[in-house]
């Protein structure tokens, strides 16, 4: 059946949640408040001709992309990995949208983002922003906000090293190479991953400085979107080219085996997920993940190894890892009398490599230990959902990896060779990634006994609590230090899956305090991941859910995806 209007959504993504009716009724109420701006006037500056005070329609700004020879029509399509696929939702099929288009109030726009104060950085980044650089001022307070807040707050702790700092801001500063003053490139040398990740980057930040109102009605919110929808579309045109030289080919190198290409196309499947994360909805992440796992196969088969193509698989292995540790939709698996299977493990044994401390305060035994439980998740409901006894080789494999889980020690990850700086600074990067890994640590036992084997009430009560008390310290550390809410964001998935078991009375009062001030970080998912734990709380509590974990009910009944970074 053909989709009306009203049927299509502005990202090209099913189950999307704005319209296309309800975004263009949301624009003219914004343009109606600013009356005072002339209707032939238009303050848009150089190649980034989006923001226009008076109100085009979507015929007019058909041409209006800010480069037509590098970015196609937004006129996106069906995604090309479908989550439907994997998800037992109605599916909502259609084939194409109307361009998308932000129409509003330059001034207003840039108003807001002027208001926002600066903070200081945690850490050196590779750019400062001349304030000529770009020729929009929106631009350049979007890419200024990413470089000096956004590149330091995504990180649990300060690294030079950090691949928002590191990587991202680089492939998309080259992305941006043909609009950026005085360069000089031509649109068909910039690869389009590249501008993927220069367009994610701008929503991402949009995102940011928006907080965590998800209501979309401001106009950062509008802008956000925009952009996002533009790095969809640059991402989908990457896809279609074959693997050449990406930055290196358009440098004028001729190594046709170069992996910059396929490092920029995993970094904008990244640098999307990122966006995904700063708006809250969490509504995509997932088509990303996958996107990163079948487009490294590809890889392997086609390009010369990288070190930094492994360290991007790493961060992808991870978070699908993490995103698999809170999803209601595992296939179950069979036990094998081979013993405990866990399939496509990418973490390597160089900790400098993969970077998984200070991009996510995790080491790469732990994240291999949390891959190891959900695969022993999905035995377990294999057996369960059919009524079946467990083989005993399962039941000694549980038993064997809690034993694992707690001859684990923090002193057998040799942190201190990751860190580098002043002794000061290396102190206080040290114990912001002691005790983020401690409460991963602690987070995996209360996982454990939530999902494989129980817990008597005391005890699952005791490792809720000391999660709880490592991240608290963690804030003091970071209040001790110095820093503000703009630096060094605390990894949420300790926290979410501690406090969900956190029983009513005074055990909850500590997650109470910990969660409202996570929400300065103005980071999306934040503030619905906490309304996600107060409504495990009011089942367990009003309707006497014993259901464990206690977040698995509520994401049953709503039918959400959920990513705690």
């Amino acid at each position: 059946m053909s989709k009306t209007p009203t049927d299509w959504m502005i990202s090209g993504y099913p189950r999307w949640a704005y319209r296309l009716d309800e975004v263009d009724r949301q624009i003219a109420n914004i343009d109606a408040i600013d009356s005072v701006t002339s209707p032939e006037v238009s303050v848009s500056i150089g190649p980034f001709g989006v923001f226009h005070a008076r109100v085009p329609t979507l015929d007019e700004l058909q041409g209006s992309d800010l480069d037509g020879a590098c970015i196609p029509q937004l006129s996106i399509r069906a995604p090309l990995v479908d989550p439907c696929q994997r998800d037992s939702s109605p599916r909502q099929d259609f084939t194409e949208t109307e361009p998308l288009t932000v129409r509003q109030s330059p001034d207003g726009l840039n108003g807001q983002l002027q208001l926002l104060p600066r903070r200081p950085e945690a850490s050196p980044v590779p750019y400062g922003l001349n304030s000529s650089l770009f020729g929009d001022p929106v631009i350049h307070r979007l890419m200024d906000n990413y470089i000096r807040t956004v590149a330091n707050l995504l990180p649990p702790l300060p690294h030079p090293e950090n691949p928002y700092a590191s990587i991202y801001v680089p492939k998309a500063m080259h992305g941006a190479s043909n609009l950026l003053l005085g360069v000089g490139y031509s649109a068909s040398e910039v690869p389009p991953s590249n501008v993927a990740i220069f367009y994610a980057l701008l929503a991402t930040s949009a995102f940011h400085l928006r907080g965590a109102d998800m209501h979309g009605s401001s106009e950062l919110d509008l802008t956000a979107r925009h952009f996002r929808a533009k790095a969809f579309a640059s991402l989908q045109k990457a896809l279609q080219e074959p693997l050449g030289g990406g930055e290196d080919q358009a440098l004028g190198s001729s190594s046709s085996a170069s992996p910059s290409q396929g490092e920029a196309v995993i970094s904008a499947m990244l640098t999307l997920i990122t966006t995904d994360v700063m708006e809250g909805s969490m509504s995509e992440y997932w088509i990303h993940l996958d996107g990163v796992n079948r487009f490294a196969r590809q890889l392997r088969s086609e390009v010369e190894e990288s070190s930094r193509i492994d360290r991007l698989i790493a961060i992808s292995s991870f978070l699908s890892t993490l995103a698999n540790t809170t999803s209601i939709n595992l296939l179950p698996i069979p036990w094998s009398d081979d013993g405990l299977v866990v399939p496509d493990l990418s973490y390597s044994n160089s900790l400098v490599t993969d970077g998984l401390e200070f991009a996510y305060g995790i080491t790469p035994t732990l994240a291999n230990l949390m891959r190891r439980v959900v695969v022993l998740s999905q035995h377990i409901s294999y057996y369960v959902s059919n009524s079946l006894p467990f083989p005993p080789r399962l039941i000694s494999a549980c038993v064997s990896f809690s034993e694992t889980l707690s001859q684990w020690s923090i002193d057998s990850e040799p942190l201190s060779d990751l860190l580098s700086g002043t002794e000061a600074d290396i102190d206080v990067a040290l114990l912001l990634a002691k005790n983020h890994i401690l409460a991963f640590a602690h987070a995996l036992r209360v996982y454990y006994h939530t999902r494989i084997l129980p817990c008597p009430p005391a005890d699952m009560q005791l490792y809720v609590d000391r999660v709880a008390s490592h991240l608290t310290t963690i804030e003091e550390i970071k209040a001790g230090a110095g820093y503000d809410s703009n630096i060094a964001a605390t990894i949420t998935w300790p926290g979410f899956i501690a406090s969900c078991e956190a029983e009513r009375g005074r055990p909850r009062e500590v997650w109470y305090r910990w969660w409202n001030g996570m929400i300065k970080y103005r980071i999306g998912n934040i503030a619905h991941l906490w309304n996600i734990v107060q409504e495990a709380w009011r089942l367990k509590d009003e309707e006497g859910s014993a259901e464990v974990p206690a977040w698995m009910p509520v994401l049953r009944r709503s039918g959400q995806r959920i990513l705690a970074v």
